[in-house]
């Protein structure tokens, strides 16, 4: 029992609040990293935002610079493209002077040979059908889009939004109203521009009212250098990570940055440039300094200062309960040890006195034989005494034994009666007895003789007021049962389970001048538990205390 309490304790003490305080780190951790890896992104999402912007800004520059080639050229797709040639990035342009019309070329100062699956031809084609002359109102709509700088002109019947961005052509036109004092009126409109970008190859092309257009194939290398110079943005510190440009296939173009310590790990956020550089992408991957780590500290060493002080507390009370067990050990074995000193002097009275009241009984001496005769029975008390507490001492050590034999309960029952007979009629106890046990029992003689002893002795002490005692057996086809009841003031409900607990008193009142250990209903249950059977106070009985003992016929 104290070993089991122990262990419940050790579980409340120790094991729970470590467990809480494990989950309460755990927790306070995941929702820290979870709070900055939010911050962390919405950092570099804006960085991200930041450099997209810029190179949003420089294209859109770009245009409008090219555009003003258009604005010196009288409306004229050919001379606008002479004009455009003379341009240091561009490398060949192409002039249109009406659907349908012949396509005029000029090599521009540029050099560049874009590769073997290029074809001008196809180009030009799809540029013309996707900027072919908008319809009534449609003019309009454009110049209401307002917005990002550029949208997709949508092919072959396909919406733009739909296209991916993995799709080798797409054309893209330029929207007016993207500066506040870039938005014409309708009918001003004379022409409108924008790009036709494929995997790495920007071609620029100019639509005139009448139909003309104009196209001129880029230096990529040349635009991507005047690009990633501008990087980081004129103005701003490098960021300390690692910035990262490629195409949306993982092709590296560009990289800037310090790239300190950290920065050498995969990218932490992602974004795709805006329209028409659509097919790259950008990445970001932050120093280790950037965005440091120091909630950890203060909950690792909080949680870390709780499970200490609950080692602490835990070893200090365990420190006691062991100080106070082997305190108590000592105490039982002391107790063992005195009681099995003094059996043998006990012995000795007791024989004395049965040898001396034989003489008085032979002499007629009357006076000295009931003398005697009480001294006899206080005798007998006293040995049943120092037998619970051998017992209990015995429980506590190791375990109670009992030594099943064949014996007739109610003769076994009817000695005990006897015995116990003198004491309780001089005390004026009225003694009613009825015997329908079973014709055998296997069960321990000595172990019932002493539950029985203790029934009675409790009677004695406790139901004084009563001065009724009745004892019976009876049997049906599995089980005996022995009981002892009173007329004395009963047990209440909320005691029934504890007068079962070594040294339970229930009331002050009713101990008060009773001697006793206090463990002999704990050593008369553990007995009846040994036999297969039970020990309980019934609970229907209302004119004092009924124990009932039940034994197993067939242990």
């Amino acid at each position: 029992m104290l070993q089991r309490r122990s262990t419940i304790l050790f579980i409340i003490l120790v094991i729970l609040p470590l467990a809480l305080l494990a989950w309460l780190g755990t927790y306070l951790i995941r929702d820290a990293e979870k709070r900055t890896d939010a911050s962390m992104q919405a950092v570099l999402a804006e960085r991200l935002s930041s450099a997209d912007n810029h190179l949003l800004h420089d294209m859109r520059q770009l245009t409008d610079r090219l555009d003003d080639w258009g604005d010196r050229s009288i409306g004229s797709a050919r001379l606008m493209s002479e004009r455009l040639a003379t341009h240091p990035w561009i490398a060949k342009t192409w002039a249109m002077a009406g659907p349908g019309a012949a396509v005029e070329d000029f090599v521009g100062k540029a050099t560049y040979q874009p590769g073997q699956s290029f074809n001008a031809a196809e180009r030009i084609a799809a540029i013309s059908e996707a900027t072919r002359q908008p319809e009534p109102g449609q003019m309009t709509s454009i110049l209401d889009e307002g917005g990002p700088p550029f949208q997709r002109f949508s092919t072959l019947g396909t919406s733009a939004p739909l296209l991916p961005r993995s799709t080798a052509w797409i054309t893209y036109l330029k929207i007016f109203g993207y500066h506040i004092d870039d938005r014409p009126e309708a009918e001003a409109v004379q022409s409108w521009s924008g790009w036709h970008v494929g995997d790495s190859t920007f071609i620029y092309w100019h639509r005139f009212a009448d139909g003309g257009l104009s196209c001129a194939l880029l230096n990529p290398q040349a635009l991507m250098k005047a690009l990633f110079q501008r990087q980081p943005q004129p103005g701003l510190a490098a960021p300390p990570g690692r910035m990262m440009l490629t195409t949306v296939r993982g092709i590296p173009l560009h990289e800037w940055g310090k790239r300190l310590a950290g920065s050498e790990q995969l990218p932490a956020a992602h974004r795709a440039c805006s329209e028409p550089l659509s097919q790259w992408e950008l990445a970001y991957t932050p120093a280790n300094e950037e965005f440091p780590k120091p909630y950890l500290f203060p909950i690792v060493l909080g949680v870390g200062s709780g499970i200490i002080l609950v080692f602490v507390v835990g070893w200090l009370y365990f420190h006691e309960s062991a100080r106070e067990i082997r305190v108590a050990q000592q105490r039982v074995t002391f107790v063992n040890q005195i009681s099995h000193e003094l059996k043998t002097p006990l012995t000795n009275i007791r024989l004395y006195a049965e040898m001396a009241a034989h003489r008085a009984e032979s002499q007629g001496d009357v006076i000295a034989k009931r003398q005697l005769g009480v001294v006899e029975a206080e005798t007998s008390r006293l040995d049943r005494l120092i037998q619970n507490v051998l017992n209990y001492a015995r429980q506590q050590r190791d375990k109670l034994t009992i030594q099943p034999r064949p014996l007739v309960l109610d003769e076994l029952v009817g000695r005990t009666i006897e015995f116990w007979k003198p004491l309780l009629e001089t005390k004026g106890f009225e003694i009613t007895s009825s015997l329908s046990g079973p014709a055998t029992l296997q069960a321990d003689a000595d172990a019932i003789e002493q539950i029985l002893g203790n029934l009675i002795s409790n009677v004695d002490k406790y139901a004084n007021v009563g001065k009724w005692i009745g004892i019976r057996t009876e049997h049906d086809e599995r089980h005996t049962r022995v009981i002892v009841e009173d007329r004395g003031p009963g047990i209440p409900a909320g005691k029934r389970r504890a007068v079962f607990e070594p040294f339970e008193r229930l009331r002050s009142d009713l101990a008060e001048g009773v001697s006793g250990t206090g463990i002999g209903l704990t050593i008369s249950r553990e007995l009846a538990q040994l036999h297969g059977g039970s020990l309980t106070v019934c609970p229907q009985y209302r004119d004092g205390a009924r124990f009932i003992l039940t034994l197993p016929n067939k242990p």
